[in-house]
């Protein structure tokens, strides 16, 4: 807990809009759902496509939970 609150009180005043969070948890289901049709399908480039769509979908993921959002808007 502690570390956290030492990571986090290094960005003061930082605050995602609550619309980012929308498009950012769309784009963690459907870059998910597409990193998983990818890897079953294993076509051309499947493995550059799988490394691109499991990145997005991590970084959505991270961003969401570890960024505060400003709901008074």
């Amino acid at each position: 807990m502690v570390v956290y609150v030492k990571l986090f009180s290094m960005l003061p005043d930082i605050y995602l809009p609550s619309y980012v969070g929308l498009i950012l948890l769309l784009s963690m289901i459907f870059s998910g759902q597409a990193f998983r049709i990818n890897w079953k399908n294993k076509k051309n480039r499947w493995v550059l496509k799988s490394w691109v769509y499991g990145l997005l979908s991590s970084a959505s993921f991270f961003i969401l939970v570890l960024m505060p959002f400003d709901m008074q808007s």
